[in-house]
Parts: C-alpha cells; structure tokens; sequence
C-alpha cells in the first residue's frame, strides 16, 4: 500500500479496493466495486461496502449472517442517533437483502479457488475455515487494516491487524511482542486481547487477537481508568534512576538520530537536548504505558475495564505518560484552533499527574518528555506522508515542547497547514 498522503479521492472507492488488493492479490482479479445485483457469487468474495462506495469505512462479508455484527461499529460509539438505522442494515446483512436491493459490492473473483488469500492464511493458522471482513478507517499514514475473522461455522474468533508498510509494519510487531510479555504478568484490574497469531504472510505483518467487546454506549469511569494507569505502570515493575542514565534516554535519542532531515526534527532534536542538559541528573521513576491511552482504546463490560491496541506499550518510560496523553488527546490537537488552547494543556497537567502518584516537582519534567516522545512519532509520521492533521499536531506538540525547554518557537512553525 502507497505511503503518499492522502489526496482529494481518499473517501473514493479506490482506497478500498487498495486495500482489498493487499489481501487478495494476484492471480485473484483486480477488485472493483459493483452493485449488488452484478456480483457473481460463485467465485471469489464479496463484500457489502459501508456507509458507501464514495466513503468507505468497512467491508462487511456479503455471505455471512454473523458478520452483521460489524455494521454495530458504523459513526463510532458516541452516535447514538444512527442506533436504529444500525440494527436495521444489521438485519438486512444477515438476511441478504442488501444484495436485492443494489447495495454497493467489493468484489474480488478468482478462477483458482485454491489460491492463495489472507482468508486462506488465517484459516491454516488458527485451524478452521475464516472469513474476513475490513475496517478501513480514515486514510492516514499509519492506518492498518483491522479485519474482523469470523470462522464459516460460527461467530467472531477475533481481530488481525496487517501491517502494509515500513511504518505499520514494525507496530504490529511491537503488538505481538506487547501481548505476548503481558500474558505473562496479566492485569487484575482491567482486561486485554490474547494473541492468537503473529507472523509474515505475502510480504506483510499480521497478528491475530481475541476479541474484546464492550458494552455500547457505557462510558468509563475516570476511577477504572486511573487505578489501570497506575497498575499498568508497574506491571513491569519500576525503577528510579537519573534520567541521563536511563534506557529511556538512549532509546529516545537514538530514534530523533535516526530520523530524516527536517525543521521539524531540527526543533525536536534542539528541544530535547536542552531539556537533558537541564535534567539529565535529575531522578525519575519509569515504568510502563499503553502508548496510546485514550477513549477509543477503551471500553467496559461487566464492570471491568476492556483496553485493545498494544502497538505503542513501553515498559519503561517516565511514570504518568498515559496520564499526559489521555489529557493532551482530550484538546484534540490535531484540530484547528488547538494551537490556541496549549495552556489548557499546562492547567490540566497538575491533576492529571497527581492523580497518578508523579511528585508535583518533576511534572514539567515528565511533561517535556512525554511531548519528546510523542514529537519523535509524529516527526517519523511526517516522513511517511504529510497531512494537515498531522502538521497541527506536530506543531502543536513541538511548540509546547519548545515552551517548557525555555525555548523560542520559529514564529512560521504555528502557521503552517
């Protein structure tokens, strides 16, 4: 799959027959979106395209009642509005009346019915015929495909993540590494996947995991999500040294190294020099964090806090990560007009770090590294493929970096799309 960044047609069709090119490559024919009636359902896989073909979203498996159970993810969680109209094309799904009545097909035909599929390669590797659907998401550079398995016989078995690229590739192998060490040391207060399968499949990464399902609609208490903070920081257990001696440090310098040339990595590279020039004897307790600790990442069922999407975890970082992030996340800082509400950002780093256990003299240490951290992954983002989401929230990130080094922020950086 291309890394260019997206352009005007990325809500088109094309990206989803892109993507369904990956699992289905030659000799399968090129996919290509019909309407129902003209699908030839003898050979090959179809698939109902959702909400549209000029905005697709999923790719729902025409010929199987179970995978009505996706169409429950359309508009995300928060809209409840579209609930009936879900649970209506839910039951046209498993019903088959889509097709009758012209719903925009993917279609992928193939003579051989031997060859060779992401669907055939799940089916050896967890031991019984599978069907897949795909969650496409919004194009961006660092989207994977996410495909619901469902086995022919039965119900959801779980979710693959396919990495297509040098950027998602090593993410999902992060997640398979991830899972497979927090199975050994498994949360008590909260839930995540199990990995059922990882390896390379047709040039791609692929891990299999069990799925986790919440309850729609049920919000989670601010309560779960700090007691897993901090449970999760310590599942690795923790350590307190000098910054300027910590395996944080190196790893963090080495990646700003290694990226390409850019303003933006200048600006990093500058910021994070000055901060452990400042700091680098100063002490700190590092342990563990998500990565990505945020709403959509989380859900409840029965009380118990469900966490999915292991790709970022890192035992060993400055406590009270996952804090700054699910408060940064909360401004949006992707949006426009975020630049403008950095001090928002400042006013809830206090409370946010408090409320899991950091000490309030290191919280404008901890929250220069985190904006570090989270700056080398949007600077490396940016090398795949610009979007104007992805420079507001670099600079976002870069200028309140460049705040609390005590440094000037290039007065064109805030401007740019």
């Amino acid at each position: 799959m291309t890394t260019a960044a997206p352009s005007s047609t990325e809500s088109s069709a094309s990206y989803a027959v892109e993507v369904a090119r990956l699992l289905w490559p030659e000799p399968w024919e090129q996919p290509r979106v019909v309407r129902g009636r003209r699908a030839n359902r003898r050979l090959g896989h179809n698939a109902y395209v959702f909400p549209s073909a000029r905005r697709p979203r999923m790719l729902v498996p025409a010929d199987l009642p179970a995978s009505a159970v996706m169409v429950g993810h359309l508009g995300g969680p928060r809209h409840g509005a579209i609930r009936p109209l879900r649970a209506v094309l839910a039951r046209s799904v498993r019903s088959g009346a889509l097709a009758a009545a012209g719903w925009p097909l993917l279609t992928v035909r193939g003579e051989d019915a031997g060859a060779d599929s992401i669907e055939r390669h799940l089916s050896s590797a967890l031991g019984t015929r599978v069907r897949v659907g795909v969650m496409l998401g919004t194009r961006r550079v660092t989207q994977k495909p996410v495909l619901p398995v469902f086995a022919v016989e039965g119900g959801l078995l779980g979710y693959a993540k396919v990495g297509h690229n040098d950027l998602t590739a090593p993410l999902v192998r992060r997640e398979a590494a991830a899972l497979a060490a927090l199975a050994q040391r498994p949360p008590a207060g909260f839930r995540l996947p199990t990995l059922l399968h990882h390896g390379r499949w047709s040039g791609l990464e692929v891990l299999v995991q069990s799925p986790l399902t919440s309850r729609p609609g049920e919000s989670v208490p601010a309560a779960a999500r700090i007691a897993a903070t901090r449970e999760l920081a310590g599942l690795g257990g923790t350590e307190r040294c000098d910054l300027g001696d910590s395996a944080f440090t190196r790893r963090l310098v080495r990646e700003v190294e290694v990226l390409p040339s850019s303003p933006e990595r200048t600006r990093l590279a500058r910021a994070l020099d000055s901060v452990l020039t400042g700091h680098g004897a100063d002490a700190l307790t590092f342990g563990g964090w998500h990565g990505d600790w945020g709403p959509w990442n989380m859900g409840m069922a029965d009380g118990t806090l469900l966490v999915w999407d292991w790709e970022r975890y890192d035992p060993r970082v400055p406590l009270g990560f996952d804090a700054l992030h699910h408060c940064a996340q909360r401004l949006r800082p992707g949006k426009p007009g975020a630049m403008e509400r950095r001090h928002e950002f400042r006013l809830a780093v206090p409370e946010a770090l408090s409320a899991v256990e950091v000490p309030a003299a290191e919280h404008d240490l901890t929250s220069a590294l985190y904006l570090a951290e989270i700056g080398a992954r949007y600077v490396e983002a940016l090398s795949h493929g610009e979007t104007p989401d992805l420079h507001r929230r670099t600079a976002w990130v870069l200028s309140l970096l460049e705040e609390l080094a005590g440094l000037p922020t290039p007065p064109s950086s805030e401007g740019r799309p």
